[in-house]
This record gives C-alpha cells, sequence and structure tokens, in this order.
C-alpha cells in the first residue's frame, strides 16, 4: 500500500504486515519553497511515480501552484531514479502500467478539451489519446457554458493494461471512461445516479466502480443514511445499492464487496451490494 501524507509532505509505503518499509520526503522534491504532491502511482517493481509542482502558501488561506509539474520515479527502496518536466500540464494525474509507461491526464477547464498522453517510463512522449466526443468532453453541455472555468474532479485507477479514469461529484455529472494501454478508449459514459441521490464520491476496486450516494433534499425514494452503489463500468448502469443508516465508516473496497469500520461495533464488515432495497427512481 502507498500513500500521501499531505501534512507530513511524505509519501508512504506499507508492507503486507502493516509495517513502513519506505518513507519519502515530499517536501521539496523541486528545491527550495514547498513542493506539492499532484497525484502518485505505484508502478512495476515496486515502483512509485509522482507527479509534484512548487506551492505557495497564500496570507489569505489557500494554496498556489505554478502549473510546472515535474515526474518523480521512485524505486522500490525510495531512491530516486529520474526526474523530469513535464510542463505540457497543468495538474495532471497519473496512472502507471505494468510496463513501466504511464499515462497523464488533465481534465481543464469545462470549455476545453481534457488531455490524456502516454509516456514511456522515461517520461518521452509516445502517444496522444483522443478524447473528443468522450463522457469527458464537456464543451458542448450547459453546465460548460455556465461556468467554463469550472474543472472536473478525476481519479485514476489501475486494472491490468486498462487505466479508468472517473469523474464528478455532487452535480458535476459523473462519468467513467476506461483507456487501454494502447491508448485506445474502450468505454465511456456518464454515471446514472438515480434521480433522488447526488454522488459524493467514487472508489475502485480492480475492475469495479463503488460509490457513496446521498439522498436529494425532498427525495421520495430514499431516507437519512448512507446509500453505497455499484456501477457498470462499461456503460454507467447501477449494478446495485446498498443502505446504510448509520454508523459504519467507508475503509476500502474489497474483491467481495466494500469494507467498513462498525464504530458501535468495534468490528469489520464487508458489505456485498445484492440489489436495491427500495424503489430507485432512475
Amino acid at each position: 500500500i502507498t500513500t500521501y501524507l499531505q501534512l507530513r509532505h511524505e509519501i508512504v509505503k506499507f508492507g503486507l504486515n502493516g509495517a513502513v518499509s519506505v518513507r519519502i520526503d515530499t517536501a521539496h522534491l523541486l528545491g527550495p519553497g514547498e513542493s506539492w504532491v499532484e497525484s502518485l502511482a505505484p508502478g512495476p517493481n515496486g515502483e512509485v511515480y509522482v507527479m509534484a509542482t512548487n506551492a505557495t502558501r497564500l496570507k489569505k488561506g489557500g494554496v498556489f501552484l505554478d502549473g510546472h509539474p515535474t515526474l518523480f520515479r521512485f524505486d522500490a527502496n525510495g531512491g530516486l531514479i529520474i526526474s523530469r518536466r513535464m510542463s505540457r500540464f497543468l495538474a495532471p494525474k497519473i496512472a502507471a502500467f505494468d510496463s513501466g509507461d504511464f499515462l497523464l491526464f488533465d481534465a481543464g477547464p469545462l470549455d476545453k478539451a481534457p488531455e490524456a498522453i502516454i509516456y514511456s517510463a522515461d517520461g518521452v512522449e509516445i502517444k496522444r489519446i483522443d478524447l473528443s466526443g468522450t463522457a469527458l468532453d464537456r464543451r458542448n453541455d450547459k453546465k460548460a457554458k455556465q461556468s467554463p472555468h469550472e474543472q472536473l474532479v478525476p481519479s485514476l485507477a489501475m486494472s491490468g493494461n486498462k487505466v479508468f479514469i472517473s469523474t464528478g461529484i455532487a452535480d458535476n455529472a459523473p462519468t467513467i471512461t476506461i483507456v487501454a494501454d494502447d491508448g485506445k478508449v474502450i468505454a465511456s459514459s456518464s454515471l446514472k445516479v438515480p434521480t433522488d441521490f447526488s454522488l459524493t464520491f467514487t472508489r475502485m476496486e480492480g475492475e469495479r466502480l463503488f460509490a457513496e450516494l446521498e439522498c436529494k433534499p425532498n427525495a421520495v425514494s430514499c431516507r437519512d443514511g448512507s446509500y453505497y452503489a455499484q456501477f457498470d463500468t462499461n456503460g454507467g448502469d447501477v449494478l446495485a445499492i446498498e443502505y446504510d443508516p448509520g454508523g459504519r465508516i467507508p475503509l476500502c473496497n474489497t474483491s467481495s464487496g466494500m469494507s467498513f469500520l462498525n464504530g458501535a461495533e468495534q468490528t469489520l464488515e464487508v458489505i456485498t451490494p445484492t440489489g436495491p432495497k427500495q424503489p430507485i427512481k432512475e
């Protein structure tokens, strides 16, 4: 397991026994000043791929990013293999293939076409992916015309030789797009969130897409509590939905379902969605 601890400015790798195996200090990756990790991805042979940029803390709060991200590739022991400026992108997300090649995706503002490029392990461009006309291309929808500079919230996940790009929360039209390591777009669709719900987050486990849903105000087909759904990654349909009246904290997804911590019982539970427990409006 590899994770980024933003407050401590470090990447931490955990072994199968839960012990920390590697720590990578990210505070000054780019020299003087603060470095900001945009995204990271596990690579082959225990490597870690990191996209970072310079950051400036603003007096009124918030962070200004300089928009010139750099690729850092670390070996299994945390040693730096290469670093390379990838200035074409503003805030890219990264996913690494088993071959060592990697994909960078930048959603950009809604009035611009999203960009995705596959690079070799050394950062040399291999193929640009045409995402025009996919669910990621929001240039012609109503939201883009009303708020052209608003950006999608993307996340990337790997399964085999495919990258799964999921975007959007709340009313920001969530989508799922699958790209193969040869640059082919396998599928791209909007997630068909039931009418009375809004989507609060998505997570991938293998090729399974899980999401947390919340009831909209004045909804008639749902009630207080949390809902967890599984979506079809090829068409965006809801495959199953599970109601949780409360008390469980989402932890992670497993091959058999969604894992939760039951705070009241101090137990770890796995929910396998089996279908709607009440009428769901499409």
